[in-house]
């Protein structure tokens, strides 16, 4: 081997271990990022329960809707910190806004759905598994749908579907016959329980399903 080749095989060497050790060394910082954001996470979700412990009883009874943003207020600034932040893992800012748009819909007055419905739709665009804009798409569309926008709900719906998760499909299906019929659009609610009765026969949700088309 002459001494160019030798020097050659070096330099190629020295390349490799340069990328090497900068790949060791970045993937070692994002490990870290994902950890800290993880943990910081984690106390906010020791903050929502720290919160939620100073209502009432009467405010703690199941169906109660609350003024989210005055009842958690600590909570609700560090979620959406942590969605807006620039260096917080999309994985994080994704189960931050899960988190932000659910305490939304689940448990805010009417006047708090646009809000649930602005967090969805971000996390929508953070997702990239099928679970993940599956199930944003999904709560999306059931935002839209409890604030009477049915046409946007069906559209978020059927996005949801799209991504072509089997572990939601059964509710998607179902929510789409729901929203259908509320739309007064039986035709494409039975197409709807139709697709559902074929992928999941006897189930809970096309036993839903048929119940609401034979009310039509």
């Amino acid at each position: 081997m002459n001494l160019l080749n030798k020097k050659n095989i070096i330099v190629m060497v020295s390349i490799i271990l340069v990328i090497g050790v900068g790949t060791y060394f970045y993937q070692q910082s994002c490990e870290q990022k994902e950890q800290t954001a993880k943990s910081e996470l984690y106390q906010i979700q020791k903050t929502i329960e720290s919160e939620a412990a100073t209502l009432s009883e009467a405010e703690k009874t199941p169906g109660t809707k609350l003024d989210v943003d005055a009842k958690f207020p600590k909570s609700i600034s560090e979620l959406n910190k942590m969605i807006a932040s620039a260096t917080a893992p999309a994985l994080v800012k994704i189960e931050a806004g899960m988190k932000l748009g659910t305490m939304y819909l689940e448990y805010g007055k009417d006047d708090s759905l646009p809000k649930a419905i602005e967090v969805f739709k971000k996390v929508s665009e953070l997702g990239k598994t099928s679970l993940q804009k599956s199930t944003a798409f999904y709560l999306l569309g059931t935002a839209e749908e409890h604030s009477n926008l049915l046409k946007e709900a069906t559209d978020s719906y059927q996005k949801a579907l799209t991504q072509n998760y089997e572990g939601l499909k059964g509710e998607i299906l179902l929510s789409l016959v729901r929203v259908s019929m509320k739309a007064n659009n039986p035709a494409q609610a039975k197409t709807f329980a139709d697709q559902l009765s074929k992928e999941a026969p006897g189930s809970r949700a096309t036993e839903a399903a048929q119940k609401l088309i034979s009310k039509s």
